[in-house]
């Protein structure tokens, strides 16, 4: 029994380092979500500036509401288990796609 839980958490840390790495794969590549991301928002200051300042200025208030959380209060706060789960799924993600198509 103590075999199987070892296993099942090494499992589980496996595919959320998986989620994490590449998430940060795509994000920092050249070519990536990222530098795509802040392209599309350096042409948009350009062609639509007040949907550049809405979008810094939603931005600003999810940090702060972010921030405010408290994250060791369980009772209070889901975000560190919604933010955990959702790397395990990236990680299922990407083993699935790495078992099928060879690559992240």
């Amino acid at each position: 029994m103590k075999l199987l839980t070892t296993l099942g958490s090494l499992l589980v840390g496996a595919l959320i380092m998986l989620g994490i790495g590449g998430t940060a794969y795509h994000l920092f590549r050249e070519n990536g979500l990222l530098s795509q991301a802040l392209g599309a928002l350096w042409n948009a200051q350009y062609e639509a500036p007040a949907m550049v300042v809405i979008l810094i200025i939603a931005a600003f208030f999810v940090f702060k509401a972010l921030r405010g959380v408290q994250v060791g209060n369980r009772n209070e706060s889901r975000i560190p288990d919604f933010i955990l789960f959702a790397f395990i799924a990236t990680g299922i993600f990407f083993l699935g796609r790495l078992l099928t198509s060879g690559h992240i």
